[in-house]
């Protein structure tokens, strides 16, 4: 490109000469065209030659751009690294709580599979309880449940939130999970806790205390109902809810019936009963319920 300027520098030159020449009556006009002609030719060799020099820059600057930015992607790709091999120097606890263990402490060796530290979410407990089967029938996730601290001092509403499928083989009960909020955390994990669940209730329901329930002759369970002439018959029952105190008869019995709560025990079908307080002295006595 520079002999091209040179060149076409030369002939701008020779063409300015012999133009000035031409005015002035010194010189043909052929040869002030032939001036122009080379003069043309160079300009336009220089031209090309720039763009020739234009195309091979910018290739070059294409070039140290893509050199440039693979060596961008390397850098990007090492500092990657570097922040995932700081990021196992740092370990973060996914949820929020208290440190409830800590095995491992500072200058020991991490090993694989042992853990750090042991972090408890202490907001909510989760009180597990284990009932007999005939009872887990009647309980449903999302019942309303209560749990008592074993000093009684704790006491937290919540709700079942798993009833197990399966019954433990070694104590055959069910396994129910209550979840509450621990209020203040003072109730500490690993703890014992009594529980409570409501289960629903049974409007009307025909109640007796359980010591008014007996062995039936014909399997299941019964109870003697003494009419008005004080004569005791056993009735078979089929026995609903019931808990430490009061059973719900389902069939068997009537309301306004009087059924022996006291004294059951040793009594035969069609026996001739008296009835007493209980807590009265007789040689034969039975205390009943209406």
């Amino acid at each position: 490109m520079q002999s091209a300027q040179r060149q076409l520098e030369a002939a701008k030159k020779v063409l300015d000469s012999r133009e000035q020449l031409f005015r002035e009556g010194a010189l043909a006009r052929r040869q002030a065209d032939e001036a122009a002609v080379a003069h043309t030719q160079a300009r336009s060799a220089y031209e090309t030659a720039q763009k020739a020099v234009e195309t091979l820059q910018g290739v070059g600057r294409h070039e140290e751009v893509k050199v440039a930015a693979g060596a961008m992607d390397s850098s990007k790709g090492k500092y990657e690294a570097a922040l995932a091999q700081l990021s196992y120097t740092e370990i973060r606890s996914p949820i929020a709580g208290v440190v409830a263990d800590r095995p491992a402490f500072a200058g020991e060796m991490a090993a694989p599979g042992v853990a750090l530290v042991t972090v408890v979410d202490v907001s909510s407990v989760i009180a597990r309880v284990n009932i007999p089967q005939t009872e887990a029938a009647w309980v449903g996730v999302g019942q309303p449940a209560r749990i008592v601290s074993s000093d009684g001092a704790v006491e937290s509403d919540g709700k079942v939130s798993v009833v197990s499928p399966a019954v433990d083989p070694q104590s055959t009960t069910v396994e129910i999970w209550i979840q509450a909020p621990n209020p203040g955390r003072r109730l500490r994990p690993g703890g014992t806790v009594r529980a409570a669940i409501r289960t629903g209730a049974v409007p009307d329901a025909l109640v007796v205390p359980v010591e008014a329930l007996l062995p039936s002759d014909e399997g299941g369970s019964a109870v003697y109902v003494v009419g008005a002439d004080l004569v005791a018959h056993q009735r078979k029952v089929k026995v609903g809810v019931r808990n430490a105190e009061k059973a719900q008869l389902l069939s068997g019995a009537q309301a306004g019936e009087k059924v022996v709560v006291e004294g059951g025990v040793g009594l035969s079908e069609g026996a001739k009963v008296k009835l007493e307080r209980p807590g009265e002295d007789n040689e034969k006595k039975a205390g009943a319920h209406e």
